[in-house]
């Protein structure tokens, strides 16, 4: 009843973690699209975006799906995806620049 289902704010020591998000919606981040991928290199604390964690309280279920890949050994980003990087990711959880950054309020 009173569960969490958000993941809480952490850092990967020893990882690097990928996401590749197979659904628009997600639970943990605004902004997300199908297709959009994530890349924490190890050390980068994240998290849920301001207000998700409340927001998913007593949540029973989501609909959403997402791959997560960690990988042991420090990933080199493609030129070619610098092309497409998200310049504002790094905003994205701070609370008074989340509405700028997402177009959204942090209360949606």
């Amino acid at each position: 009843e009173d569960a969490i289902p958000a993941p809480y704010n952490h850092s990967n020591v020893d990882s690097d973690e990928v996401l590749f998000y197979a659904s628009e919606e997600f639970m943990s981040r605004k902004g997300i699209e199908f297709g959009s991928v994530t890349h924490h290199p190890d050390g980068l604390p994240h998290g849920p975006h301001p207000g998700r964690y409340e927001a998913s309280i007593g949540a029973k279920f989501t609909n959403e799906l997402a791959v997560m890949m960690d990988s042991f050994r420090p990933l080199k980003v493609a030129k070619q995806a610098l092309k497409i990087e998200d310049d504002t990711y790094h905003k994205s959880w701070i609370a008074s620049e989340h509405a700028k950054v997402s177009g959204h309020t942090i209360t949606d």
